[in-house]
């Protein structure tokens, strides 16, 4: 009776370490587990330090901070801007545009340097970074100039703002063609200010795609009713229309 009770001891102490053995088996693979599984020696890396940079606006004049971060890059301020300009550009207020840069004034300088929202710019493959207010202020520009002309001259129209974008020769945002002093009549006449419609909305990204009718053509006019020198001495690349679109 002894020597079975002895065996039965023997065998339930044999049972209890392999239980314990199992168990102690079975943390350690839980641990390794909730570690993520990085083994000896591999490296976890940091975030990508060049990453765009996010800015929270402060509080500023009675108004509270923005709740949500915005991606932002800086504007220069251009000859003829506004903070009534640049802020319509980037879809902000005025209010929202001061704040964003800490400005306690409507003054701004020349070559100032302010922040503007990323988020709402875009490149097209024509060359240009444009915001929606500035696609929309291009379709208002081929509208004014172009309607009632050709399909296709309605694209060239809008070629000849975006290739003077890129000319060292013109100011280097749409705001500065558009508006540059005696070029283009319906900002003088008002009829720029006239809501376009979907031909021109189209035409307007059609030109911003890389479409260029003209060839690289930097004016345009109307040889029956224009009697500038000017303009009739410059090289015909070629006409659409009513218009003849020269470099």
């Amino acid at each position: 009776m002894i020597g079975q009770s002895l065996q039965r001891k023997e065998t339930a102490v044999t049972v209890g370490y392999l239980s314990l053995a199992v168990l102690l088996l079975f943390q350690s693979a839980m641990i390794g587990g909730i570690g993520g599984g990085v083994s000896e020696g591999e490296e976890i890396l940091a975030p990508d330090a060049t990453e765009t940079p996010v800015i929270e606006p402060s509080e500023h004049a009675g108004q509270p901070a923005q709740a949500r971060k915005q991606h932002v890059t800086v504007y220069q301020v251009q000859p003829g801007d506004s903070l009534y300009w640049i802020a319509a550009t980037y879809g902000l207020s005025v209010q929202e545009l001061k704040a964003l840069n800490s400005l306690d004034s409507d003054s701004i300088r020349v070559g100032q340097r302010l922040v503007v929202p990323l988020d709402t710019v875009k490149y097209y493959p024509a060359g240009v970074t444009l915001s929606a207010q500035e696609v929309e202020w291009l379709a208002q520009m081929i509208h004014a100039e172009a309607r009632g002309e050709p399909y296709v001259g309605q694209v060239a129209v809008g070629a000849v703002i975006i290739n003077r974008m890129l000319s060292p020769q013109f100011p280097n945002t749409l705001r500065g063609v558009l508006f540059q002093r005696n070029a283009f009549q319906p900002i003088q006449n008002g009829s720029f200010y006239l809501t376009p419609n979907e031909s021109a909305r189209r035409a307007a990204l059609e030109a911003l795609a890389g479409k260029d009718p003209t060839g690289g053509a930097l004016f345009f006019f109307n040889p029956r009713q224009s009697t500038d020198r000017f303009m009739h001495s410059r090289p015909t690349k070629v006409t659409i229309g009513s218009h003849r679109f020269t470099t």
